[in-house]
């Protein structure tokens, strides 16, 4: 089933119409998936030394003047208009410019590097009427983005380090994606920011990589006219990318002193590991139709109690579940049994503990396995060890 059907009737999101097209409401269980998913992103790269960082959604347009990229992104993007036209305020259409704006705001020395910045971001972007759809092509996105800022001696290292997290979260969703270097059309080098010998090196340093981690890939000559990227498409599309900068370094003069003493200007790492979140929800409806992994699902277990006189048990099951992170609600509805199981069924949930008067005799619950036909009895202890298990 296609996500936009599926994804509004396991309520991850909706629609309404007064709010206007682009502008999708994530539910609550759509919202708990994004989270799990930044958390993912977020974790991963703090571990990597990275730090979170949160710019501005708004600001005046002159920060895309610096760039030099506003004459082309003024008619794509949502603005406020001011007789003076650097102080339009202008809703971000992506990130790279504040970070760098960030990494400006002090002086560096080359025993900094890599200075990393990750952030999940919200941006804009006026897409025409004609070409939104779900969660596919909207006007509001929040994206997984990370700028890395480097010298040349370490950026195989962050191209190494770049890629192999890429690798990380497409295993961790089951992805199948290709890798495609992205690079300049050599017949209209003229076109392009960066000397030949930056693109030849990056270039050169970028296949290196996926050869060395024995990846396949294909090269275009495709690439922005600021820098060459390793982009990663799923089903055809290009869900996530590792890009080089050349042009916006010097825009915004980014230094550094290196061990010689003398200002060198670093080299601009782009990444962007999910791309999209709202878009990575729609291909994991269409990838699992529903059938989520245990640690993505919004919710991984329902509590069923039989009879009203089993609440207090089962609100106790669940708060030791709680306790232990498992993303666990009660079905409290005077509907029958039969019937809370089917609606649990319904929406997917992994797991479906009942509690009737056996269960509540002998302190233990019946676990049944969403997709499987056997049903199990667990004591209280079996239940936690199964979830820290499935974590």
């Amino acid at each position: 089933m296609e996500y936009s059907k599926l994804g509004k009737e396991l309520e991850i999101y909706t629609t309404v119409d007064y709010i206007g097209k682009g502008f999708p409401i994530i539910l609550p269980n759509g919202a708990k998936m994004m989270k799990i998913l930044r958390e993912m992103v977020e974790s991963a790269e703090e571990k990597r030394g990275y730090s979170v960082v949160r710019t501005p959604s708004a600001s005046r347009a002159e920060i895309y003047m610096i760039e030099d990229r506003w004459e082309q992104e003024k008619n794509n993007i949502f603005t406020i208009e001011d007789e003076e036209e650097q102080n339009s305020i202008v809703l971000r259409p992506y990130v790279r410019p504040f970070h760098c704006s960030l990494y400006a705001t002090k002086q560096h020395s080359y025993k900094e590097l890599p200075i990393k910045y990750g952030e999940t971001s919200t941006v804009f972007r006026d897409e025409p009427t004609s070409k939104i759809r779900g969660l596919t092509c909207m006007r509001q996105y929040s994206f997984s983005d990370a700028s890395i800022f480097t010298s040349p001696e370490l950026l195989e290292k962050m191209l190494v380090e770049s890629v192999e997290l890429e690798q990380y979260f497409m295993e961790k969703l089951d992805l199948n994606v290709e890798y495609k270097i992205s690079t300049w059309n050599t017949n209209a080098k003229e076109n392009y920011i960066g000397t030949i010998q930056e693109w030849d090196l990056c270039e050169g340093l970028m296949e290196k990589v996926l050869k060395d981690l024995n990846i396949k890939y294909v090269k275009n000559q495709n690439a922005m006219m600021y820098g060459p990227s390793i982009q990663v498409y799923y089903n055809e599309k290009l869900l996530a990318k590792i890009e080089i900068d050349f042009e916006i370094t010097h825009r915004f003069d980014l230094k550094y002193t290196d061990k010689d003493g003398l200002e060198k200007i670093p080299i601009y790492i782009h990444r962007q590991d999910l791309g999209c979140y709202e878009s990575m929800l729609a291909i994991l409806i269409e990838k699992y139709q529903g059938e989520f992994p245990t640690w993505i699902a919004p919710v991984q277990c329902i509590i069923i109690p039989e009879y009203d006189e089993y609440i207090d048990y089962a609100n106790e099951l669940k708060e030791k579940l709680r306790d232990r992170r498992v993303r666990v609600s009660v079905d409290f509805t005077d509907k029958e049994v039969d019937e809370k199981i089917e609606k649990a069924k319904k929406f997917k949930i992994p797991y479906i503990v009942l509690i009737g008067k056996e269960e509540y005799n002998s302190n233990n619950v019946l676990v049944m396995r969403y997709g499987k036909k056997e049903t199990r009895h667990y004591t209280l202890d079996e239940v936690m060890q199964r979830f820290e298990r499935r974590k």
